[in-house]
């Protein structure tokens, strides 16, 4: 009973103590800095997930590391129950710090009631929106469809099609409305559409009429089911040779792009967000797997052309993410290249007042069970014998010695310095947005990634700035732990200037190889680099010098 309250006393209240705390100046950092003020354009992935994590970690490595430490841990043939307690920790006290960032973005934000979507730069920016009158134009549709291969085993292949529409105050358009109608009359008269493109109707005298391959006419309501109210008065539709010769279904998009005008006679203040996801086995063949995405994209666009997008409660303004990154992209064009800043809204079908769910209860839930099988674990644990607080957790706290494997020091510069450049580089990219678990290959490309057309146009810098990428967490952690190793034994024996000589050089080999074997693949990565490093070490175990490099570390 004595142990169990010494136990609680000096490890569980310290834990809790860490959790309370570290949730609460975080959390009231990332809503002033992040959620109230926007002072910057960080991902909210990153914000609400990777930065508390890490903080959570660092505060539990420095604080309760030399408390766990006290623990009398048997050892075992396989596992670490240390490692083990660490993690429990570590995991117990995220998730309510990660659940509470949610909370606070939900319940800070506030509703904006807007009479016309125009209006929404004129307000004070906020979470929310509700309209009154708008309109989503479904013609002129922007698709971007996304692949990516996920889990533990790279066992799934997820499909996305991102399919942001622009909202308007009314579905009139500038130049193209009713032909033949002044803004005095109501009377409807026919729409032009030249191979999907509404145009007016003195541009038809500049339309060669040999190249015309068939004329239409659209009546009532099949002409409002393609182009809305606009076409009440009818539609001339004039597809021409070239457009039959192309072909009126583009497979890079989703749609039929004969339904689509893709050229935007106006701006659009803000896009309403659209997305089907599905995930299929990443064991199938490329032709199965093409198969289930055309039936995927066909399923796609039946719902879409169904789906009435005005069939909402409320808008949510969505902030950096990865899915905002994708509606980027979809809807940055040549025509819409100056559009800023892009504001993109999704449809929310339920009462504002529930938008925050059970967050709240599970910031306490998430806390006491964590906090509950953490004390089990206490239980069945005895502490050390030779207890002696408090010199005994002094003596085994967390202290920057522990970090000097990331600190250049004599012998030891360029291993340090290259694991810390590498990880600046992948953080800096984090917090662009890029990506955390991993990053799209145009990304890696704009960043410095190896090309093989983009080397031959005399870009030959990528040779080396490829070695300072990775794909993303695994990839850069994995690379920087080879090099670690490999550094501590190398590095003291070649030399600083012969070391970072060979580091380089042999990245850059491993680039060449890289773009030789690889014409359209964007490589990155020190993996060339450090397996270059490795094959020097070994080459010198087989000289005379491999007494003195054991020596060096025995």
């Amino acid at each position: 009973m004595k142990q169990f309250a010494v136990k609680v006393k000096l490890i569980l209240v310290p834990f809790l103590i860490i959790t309370v705390c570290t949730t609460f100046v975080y959390t009231l950092l990332n809503w002033l800095l992040f959620v109230k003020l926007e002072a910057f354009s960080v991902d909210e992935f990153i914000t609400n997930f990777v930065a508390p994590a890490l903080i959570v970690g660092i505060a539990i490595l420095i604080w309760l590391r030399p408390r766990v430490k006290l623990l009398n841990f048997k050892k075992r043939n396989s596992g670490d129950p240390f490692g083990g307690y660490m993690m429990l920790a570590w995991v117990a006290a995220t998730v309510p710090i990660c659940v509470t960032q949610a909370y606070i973005t939900t319940a800070t934000g506030t509703l904006t009631t807007l009479d016309h979507i125009s209006q929404i730069n004129k307000v004070p920016k906020t979470k929310y929106y509700k309209l009154t009158h708008f309109y989503v134009d479904k013609r002129l549709v922007r698709i971007r469809p996304t692949f990516k291969v996920t889990g533990k085993s790279n066992q799934d292949f997820d499909m996305a099609i991102y399919a942001p529409c622009p909202i308007f105050d009314s579905n009139a358009t500038v130049e193209t409305r009713q032909i033949g109608t002044s803004a005095t009359t109501n009377k409807s008269y026919p729409i032009y559409v030249v191979d999907g493109k509404i145009i007016a109707q003195d541009a038809l005298s500049k339309l060669n009429k040999d190249s015309i391959a068939s004329i239409s006419i659209l009546k009532g309501e099949p002409a409002m089911a393609v182009w809305g109210t606009i076409a009440r008065g009818g539609a001339v539709v004039i597809t021409t040779k070239k457009v039959l010769v192309k072909g009126m279904y583009n497979a890079k998009s989703m749609f039929a792009k004969s339904k689509r005008d893709t050229n935007l006679n106006r701006r659009p203040v803000a896009w309403f967000a659209v997305k089907y996801a599905k995930t299929i086995s990443n064991r199938l063949s490329p032709a199965e797997k093409e198969e289930n995405y055309k039936e995927f994209a066909k399923g796609s666009e039946a719902d879409f052309e169904s789906k009435n997008l005005a069939d909402f409660i409320y808008l949510d303004r969505m902030r950096e993410n990865f899915d905002f990154k994708d509606y980027k992209q979809a809807i940055l064009t040549k025509d819409t290249t100056g559009i800023n800043p892009i504001i993109i809204l999704s449809p929310i079908n339920e009462p504002f007042e529930l938008r925050n769910g059970n967050k709240f209860v599970w910031i306490f839930g998430s806390l006491g069970i964590g906090s509950a099988i953490f004390l089990i674990f206490l239980l069945f644990t005895p502490l050390k014998s030779d207890l002696h607080l408090p010199d005994k957790a002094n003596d085994e706290s967390f202290t920057f010695k522990d970090l000097q494997i990331f600190i250049p020091h004599e012998g030891y510069y360029a291993t340090p310095i290259i694991i810390d450049l590498n990880i600046i580089i992948f953080a800096i990219m984090v917090c662009c947005g890029l990506g955390f678990i991993s990053f799209d290959a145009p990304d890696l490309l704009k960043w410095g990634g190896n090309l093989r057309t983009n080397v031959i146009q005399g870009q030959y810098w990528r040779l080396l700035t490829n070695i300072f990428l990775h794909g993303g967490l695994m990839h850069v952690l994995m690379n920087m732990y080879g090099l670690l190793f490999v550094g501590i034994f190398l590095e003291p024996l070649m030399g600083v200037k012969r070391y970072t000589l060979a580091y380089i050089g042999t990245g850059i080999l491993a680039s060449i190889a890289s773009i030789w074997w690889h014409p359209a693949t964007v490589s990155i990565g020190a993996s060339g680099a450090i397996f270059g490093m490795y094959g020097i070490f070994l080459a010198l175990l087989t000289t005379n010098l491999s007494p003195m490099i054991l020596k060096k570390h025995s």
